[in-house]
């Protein structure tokens, strides 16, 4: 029997696949679902394994504008799933598989419930910690203590009240939801509230990321390269490309992913715990704990523990269910 879990989102699909013999195979599938949720279906089906399989989903797409409401969203995902897989099972927040009927009846328990799975898999192995899961748009903070998670919200209005979900990411949050003003010539320059630079383009500038990592499209359509960041940079500092030196450029968005980090290490910090890291933004807190301000978890350093996703923790699940 082959496993295969993913995880839904607004702008990816996440896919883990544990085949019966062999190493996980997995991967990612741009897919902005706002702007075309009629398609998911499609989007899903090749995904659908060629051999006797059961498949698992959980999801943050629901959350889309292109819904309602988050009944909605989670009803159409499923059906989704149900149309590209058949049998599905959909991951509850408590920690439990439901039936897809089950899910859309019990729409809170099912929508944006992805964050557990990786600290539930990791508190098998360690007792406290605080996972700190930073993908492309979102930052997931998980305390564990004593084994057990201990959030104080478990739906996204209640984590972002608690300083349990940061909605800013290594990819598609645009520049002005980090830095109001950065500093070109030694002075403060407003940047304009556009989504005319986003923190990929910050990332790609300082290196932090490849071009084959820059996985959503760019704002302006342009090349995923240095030259097109430093230019999606300038211009939402209102400057025309060549306006603005590139070691001007390179400072600037050194100091917005200085504040992003800053952001991030302020809200880790508020629980006290020694952190793992996971996700594609894994290198943010990196300076962190070069400098101390961060303690990592002994358990940080197990290459498995790096490639954990919820994808692939949500079909060791479903494999230990059978």
């Amino acid at each position: 029997m082959n496993f295969l879990g993913l995880d839904i989102g607004g702008a990816f699909i996440k896919y883990a696949l544990l085949p019966a013999k062999g190493k996980a195979v997995r991967g990612i599938v741009p897919f902005e679902l706002w702007k075309q949720p009629e398609k998911l279906a499609a989007a899903l089906k090749p995904l659908k394994p060629k051999k006797p399989y059961a498949a698992a989903i959980t999801m943050t797409g629901e959350l889309c504008d292109c819904f309602k409401n988050r009944r909605d969203g989670v009803r159409h995902i499923v059906d989704a799933a149900q149309q590209a897989f058949g049998s599905v099972a959909v991951y509850g927040v408590n920690g439990g598989l439901l039936s897809p009927e089950r899910a859309v009846r019990r729409h809170r328990e099912v929508a944006s419930a992805n964050w557990p799975l990786v600290p539930r898999r990791l508190s098998l192995l360690a007792k406290n910690f605080l996972m700190v899961d930073i993908g492309s748009t979102t930052i997931d903070l998980t305390p564990v203590r004593d084994g057990r998670i201990v959030n104080r919200g478990l739906a996204d209005y209640a984590r972002v009240r608690n300083g349990e979900l940061l909605y800013t990411g290594s990819l598609r949050t645009p520049l002005p939801a980090v830095a109001a003003a950065l500093t070109i010539g030694g002075k403060k320059t407003p940047v304009a509230a556009e989504t005319f630079c986003i923190m990929a383009d910050v990332h790609l500038l300082l290196k932090n990321i490849r071009p084959s990592d820059y996985v959503c499209p760019t704002p302006d359509g342009g090349p995923k390269t240095a030259r097109g960041a430093a230019r999606r940079l300038a211009r939402v500092l209102l400057a025309d490309d060549g306006d603005i030196g590139i070691t001007a450029l390179v400072a600037a968005a050194r100091e917005a992913a200085d504040a992003q980090r800053a952001q991030v290490v302020a809200a880790a910090r508020r629980f006290n715990l020694p952190v793992i890291v996971v996700g594609t933004g894994a290198f943010i807190l990196e300076p962190a704990f070069a400098a101390g301000t961060l303690t990592r978890h002994p358990l940080a350093a197990a290459q498995e523990v790096a490639r954990l996703d919820p994808s692939l923790a949500l079909a060791w699940l479903l494999a230990s269910d059978y």
